[in-house]
């Protein structure tokens, strides 16, 4: 098998690691107690106490990153998450979240951080220590043995659990007209994005869906998407083209110009919850197009997504620059960090139909 083959491998069996550690800690009575409980003024941890959702965040970005960097050591100083790794606990200790070598270690350092409560310590460990096998991994999960990727040229963002909000107290609402969900677990999603450290370009892109089926049993079963665009090589676990179905995804938050503009132009709008899930939706072709104005994502929340809408023949782009140029290639994000700034600056715009952007772009251009 390949070096990019076997990457995409280890994304994948990552990527279920860590669903399996966000059920876990939503599902479990007492890690979920711990996720939801407000704690008061006295309590004197300053991040761990007042957060265990960041601890769920950490432990996840750290477990990819140690099971990345155990398969491909060239990757392992090259994996860019979100979160700070380092806790007080309440006795004043430092302690830097990692994973170890052996389940007792892993289990001791997050017991340390979790104030001496075992039992939540080797609850975690578990999951973190837990042994993934491909078939394991929900979805379409057949990886080509020959995708060409040298490792020592890439970078990888990650964002362990985005739509934070939505995995803590997400309320299930789903837009009766097109089926896209509003609000709820299903809008959580761990982004797994790899890209070129020469040019910025995303190469790879895993999302997986830790919460997409409730079952009879209560229980949540996932789903994972990937997407390979290398070289002129395109490939992905997602069906073919999409029609077009006049939906346009944004943010609550998004202009009431951009809004009226779109409407008038007959799409129906539909304000969804996480960044990673409206990628998802124009991926899956459940809306043709995502924009967002604001500059209210970073590098990893869209990395990802963009390898797979480039599988597609879609693509993310910034949305400043889309509107200001004639091609929609001189606007394509790029994910190489500038003065440590981790921010797309310029909006975003996804799409997956090149013939449905340009129809934006002269909506949105409109007096």
């Amino acid at each position: 098998m390949s070096e990019g083959s076997r990457l995409l491998e280890c994304l994948l069996k990552v990527s279920e690691k860590a669903a399996n550690i966000a059920r876990v800690c939503r599902q479990n009575r007492q890690l979920f107690k711990l996720l939801v409980q407000e704690k008061s003024d006295e309590e004197k941890n300053p991040r761990f106490v007042q957060d265990f959702k960041t601890l769920a965040d950490v432990l996840i970005q750290e477990t990819i990153k140690h099971d990345v960097g155990t398969e491909f050591p060239d990757l392992a100083e090259h994996v860019t998450g979100e979160e700070n790794n380092t806790f007080s606990n309440t006795l004043g200790e430092s302690v830097t979240v990692k994973v170890c070598s052996n389940f007792d270690d892993t289990a001791n350092l997050l017991e340390r951080v979790l104030n001496n409560d075992s039992e939540v310590a080797n609850l975690l460990a578990v999951e973190v220590h837990r042994e993934i096998q491909l078939s394991d991994v929900p979805g379409n999960n057949r990886v080509p043995d020959n995708l060409k990727l040298t490792t020592d040229a890439l970078g990888i963002w990650i964002d362990p659990i985005d739509s934070t909000a939505e995995y803590i107290h997400g309320v299930e609402k789903v837009d009766e007209v097109t089926g896209v969900h509003l609000s709820g677990l299903r809008c959580v999603t761990v982004l797994i994005g790899v890209f070129e450290k020469t040019t910025g370009r995303p190469v790879l892109g895993v999302i997986n869906q830790p919460f997409h089926n409730n079952t009879c049993d209560s229980e949540w079963l996932g789903l994972t998407y990937w997407g390979f665009n290398y070289n002129g090589v395109r490939l992905s676990s997602i069906s073919g083209p999409e029609p077009s179905r006049n939906v346009a995804v944004l943010s609550s938050s998004e202009s009431a110009g951009i809004k009226s503009k779109l409407s008038e132009n007959g799409f129906t709008l539909v304000e969804a919850a996480g960044a990673g899930y409206k990628l998802l939706t124009v991926i899956l072709g459940q809306s043709d197009i995502y924009i967002l104005s604001k500059d209210s994502t970073f590098k990893w929340d869209t990395c990802a997504a963009q390898a797979i809408l480039g599988s597609l023949e879609g693509g993310v782009i910034d949305f400043r620059n889309f509107l200001k140029t004639d091609s929609s290639n001189d606007s394509n994000l790029i994910y190489l960090p500038a003065d440590n700034d981790s921010c797309n600056r310029g909006g975003i715009v996804a799409y997956r139909n090149i013939e449905i952007l340009e129809s934006i772009k002269k909506i949105l251009l409109s007096h």
